[in-house]
C-alpha cells in the first residue's frame, strides 16, 4: 500500500515545490505519506504541540518529534499541522520499498489506537536495529523461497506460519507439536542436498522429517517477495505477520526486493519430496572420535519417499493427515 502511493507521489511531484508533497491514508486518519524533492520518503503522524521528546538520527533513519508542517497535497492546495516526522533519507526504490513495507507493518495496523512519541520512538528503534540485522545477515534467497512455498502449499497458511522457525540460525524450519521438517531447495536436477549430521541424526527422540523442493529459473516463475507477500495476505494476526515479515527480510536481506531470480518447481507433480530423516543414509564416525561439524552432500533420489496420510500429515504442517 504505502509503496504504490509512494510511487504515485513520486510520479507527480510538484516542479519546483520546495515543501513536502503527500497525501493522508485514507485507512489510517492523522497519517501521511510524503515525499521531498529527492524522493526521500516520510511517514508523519499528527501529534500535539506538547508531545516532545529528543528527536532521533540514525544512518539513513530520523525522526522528528511534534515538528509543523506543511505539506503540499494532490490538488495543490496545502494542510498543516503538528507532525511527528519519521523520514529515510535514501530513495533508491528496492530499499525504499523494504522500508515502506515495516513502515507499515509495524505503525499502519493500528487502526483504533493513536500512537504517542515514546511508541513511535521505540518502535523506530526496533526498525533501525532490525535494518542493522540485515546488512550482516546471510542471504539465501532460494532457500527462503522453498520454505515460503511449503508455507503457500499448505492448507492453512497461516497456520504454517506459526511452526516456521523464525531464526535463520535455527537447526530446523518447521517445528510442529509432533515432528520437525527440514526445508533443502535445490537448483541441480538430481536431489542432492548438504546436510549435518545433526540434522539427520539429531539427539533424543525426535521425528524427523527432509522436504526436498526442486526448482528451476524461469522467466514465468514466482519471486520470493511474491510468495511472501501472498502469505501476508493470509496472517490476520498481526504480530505474527510483523514476525514473519521480519524473518523473510533477515534470511533474504536487504536486498530481496531486488533480487532478479524468479523459480519454479521442476515438476509440478513430484518437485516436492518428503523423507524420513532415519531413511536417509550418514556417513560413520564413531562416537569416540574428535571429529565433529560433520556435513555432506546426500543424493535423495531412490530413497522411499513419505506418501498418502503421512505426505498430507507433512505437506499441510499438521499433526493429523487430511480428512482425519
Amino acid at each position: 500500500m504505502l509503496f504504490e502511493i509512494y510511487t504515485r507521489l513520486a510520479n507527480n511531484f510538484p516542479s519546483g515545490c520546495p515543501i513536502l508533497f503527500g497525501e493522508e491514508l485514507a485507512s489510517q486518519t492523522g497519517i501521511w505519506i510524503a515525499i521531498d524533492a529527492d524522493a526521500y520518503p516520510s511517514l508523519l503522524f499528527s501529534s500535539k504541540p506538547s508531545d516532545t521528546r529528543n528527536d532521533i538520527e540514525l544512518r539513513f533513519i530520523s525522526v522528528d518529534f511534534a515538528r509543523r508542517c506543511e505539506i503540499v497535497v494532490d490538488d495543490r492546495k496545502s494542510a498543516s499541522g503538528t507532525y511527528t516526522i519519521v523520514r529515510l533519507e535514501e530513495n533508491e526504490p528496492d530499499v525504499v520499498r523494504v522500508f515502506l513495507r515495516l513502515l507499515e507493518e509495524t505503525f499502519c495496523r493500528d487502526e483504533h489506537s493513536t500512537l504517542d512519541s515514546r511508541e513511535i520512538g521505540d518502535r523506530i528503534l526496533q526498525l533501525a536495529n532490525l535494518f542493522r540485522q540485515l546488512a550482516n545477515s546471510p542471504k539465501d534467497v532460494i532457500g527462503l523461497w522453498g520454505e515460503l512455498l511449503i508455507i503457500s502449499q499448505a492448507d492453512s497458511p497461516e497456520a504454517a506460519v506459526q511452526s516456521w522457525c523464525l531464526d535463520q540460525q535455527a537447526k530446523y524450519d518447521f517445528v510442529c507439536d509432533d515432528f520437525v521438517l527440514e526445508a533443502k531447495t535445490t537448483l541441480r536436477p538430481t536431489r542432492t542436498h548438504r546436510f549435518s549430521m545433526d540434522q539427520l541424526r539429531p539427539h533424543g527422540a525426535l521425528e524427523l522429517y527432509i522436504a526436498s523442493v526442486q526448482v528451476v529459473e524461469a522467466h514465468g516463475g514466482t519471486a520470493t517477495t511474491d510468495l511472501m507477500d501472498s502469505i501476508l495476505e493470509t496472517i490476520a494476526d498481526q504480530d505474527l505477520r510483523k514476525s514473519f515479515l521480519t524473518a523473510c527480510l533477515l534470511k533474504g536481506g536487504e536486498d530481496i526486493y531486488r533480487s532478479p531470480v524468479r523459480l519454479r518447481l521442476l515438476s509440478s507433480q513430484s518437485g516436492i519430496a518428503y523423507f524420513a530423516a532415519e531413511d536417509i543414509p550418514v556417513p560413520y564416525v564413531d562416537e569416540s572420535s574428535p571429529i565433529a561439524n560433520v556435513r555432506f552432500d546426500v543424493c535423495l533420489d531412490g530413497l522411499q519417499q513419505q506418501k498418502g496420510p503421512a505426505l498430507a500429515r507433512l505437506a499441510n504442517l499438521s499433526n493429523q493427515a487430511l480428512g482425519q
